[in-house]
């Protein structure tokens, strides 16, 4: 194994220490790499994206984490539910029903201490963290690559490293300077949400788990508990709603929507607001270059979906693997150019579009009538559910199952059509 003290600083640069980051780091370090970590802000720090799919479990076991993870009184997880504008009950999924999943419960969790807890594992791991610590300039030559930064006192310092991992999320460090986020044209959404208390749960196995309720200009709200008091409620809302009926503040603005959603309603009267609210927008989007010579997006930095289905975590820490697999190989044969990412991008844009038939799906009349209706056999409801769970390399039962399901969708959508046709003579 070559080392990086012959000519860099260190092997491996990770600009951004979230769930991907975090992860390269981790991963790189356990193979003997000489890694640091460029991160902007001070851990712990606010971030969304609280509700976890059990497919992350077995990427924390491969990390060595699952176990600290599970231990840090997360709320735990079993399912989802959904509940439409006009239906009186909920739809439930259940993990446990869920094919192929290994381990059906997941957790919950405040992001600021998740986060933290992989990053500080990193460090533990033997990766340098050097939080408060901006990017400010990457020169790229044959032998390396110049990072320049700065750090919280306005100090400038510079180091070579070998590769230079982008997993700065939505800024996009590298992405943005050698491409662009190109946007997805049919998940065209923003995003408004706070914490609450005084909105009560579920009981029994089902109080940890996420509900949602769908709205009819194809928005939906999220409950989402953090604690034994407090959830998260988050509004999704189409963008060209959103410009017709947004607010002048975050908090105004997510008033309304949950006050224009009766079916949640019951769930609101005695809620209290603590915490500012806050906007998400940029949704969704894929890199138009995720690699090149000597560096690698992983994350939000490389691809962002809606979080209708909560696939955010669990696809920027399966990059994360894949990339310091990639990495840790190419260091030990002399090659670091864009092609040995290239299998990496690939899959990362095959694990998009697997997820985002889903997300796009949720938003359409016919999907969502045929999903609270529950396809007509149970082995298709946990096939999709299935996927629901993060099972991005679904066997060919489970494929063909989700094929006969969106074959249905077709035919619901052919059914709707005709019926609107009719109705408007």
């Amino acid at each position: 194994m070559s080392s990086a003290s012959d000519r860099w600083d260190y092997d491996v640069a990770v600009i951004g220490g979230g769930p991907g980051g975090s992860t390269c780091a981790t991963a790189l370090a356990q193979r003997g790499r000489k890694v640091v970590v460029l991160e902007r802000e001070r851990f712990p720090r606010f971030h969304i994206g609280e509700s976890q799919l059990p497919w992350t479990n077995e990427i924390l076991r491969t990390l060595g984490v699952r176990d600290t993870i599970a231990a840090s009184g997360f709320i735990e997880k079993w399912g989802a539910s959904f509940r439409g504008p006009d239906g009186p009950d909920e739809r439930y999924a259940d993990f446990q029903y869920a094919r192929e999943t290994p381990t059906p419960q997941t957790f919950q969790v405040l992001r600021e201490k998740f986060d933290e807890i992989l990053l500080r594992y990193s460090e533990k791991c033997g990766a340098q963290v050097l939080e408060e610590h901006r990017l400010t300039d990457a020169a790229f030559d044959r032998d390396g690559v110049t990072l320049r930064f700065t750090d919280k006192h306005g100090g400038a310092g510079t180091m070579r490293v070998g590769v230079v991992i982008d997993a700065s999320g939505r800024a996009g460090v590298l992405v943005k300077r050698f491409g662009r986020h190109e946007p997805d044209p049919l998940l065209l959404n923003i995003a408004v949400h706070a914490q609450y208390e005084g909105i009560p749960r579920a009981s029994g196995r089902r109080a940890g788990d996420i509900r949602m309720f769908t709205r009819p200009d194809m928005g939906w709200l999220w409950f989402i508990p953090l604690s034994d008091t407090v959830i998260s409620v988050g509004a999704v809302i189409p963008q060209i709603v959103h410009r017709r009926e947004s607010k002048a503040t975050a908090e105004e603005s997510l008033a309304h929507y949950l006050a224009n959603t009766p079916v949640a309603l019951p769930l609101l009267e005695r809620a209290r607001r603590v915490s500012p609210a806050r906007f998400d927008a940029d949704y969704s989007y894929l890199a138009t270059r995720m690699a090149g010579d000597r560096w690698v997006a992983v994350g939000d930095a490389a691809a962002f979906l809606d979080p209708v289905f909560s696939t955010g975590v669990m696809l920027a820490m399966q990059a994360g693997l894949e990339v310091a697999e990639a990495i840790d190989n190419g260091l030990g044969t002399g090659d670091v150019s864009a092609r040995i990412f290239a299998r990496y991008e690939r899959a990362v844009r095959g694990r998009y579009h697997h997820f985002r038939r889903f997300a796009v799906g949720f938003y359409e009349p016919a999907f969502r009538k045929l999903w609270y209706s529950r396809p007509p056999f149970r082995s298709i409801f946990d096939a999709v559910v299935s996927v629901l769970a993060g099972n991005w390399r679904p066997s060919f039962v489970t494929r063909m199952l989700v094929e006969v399901f969106f074959a249905v969708v077709a035919v619901e959508r052919v059914l709707l059509k005709l019926r609107g046709l009719r109705g408007a003579r």
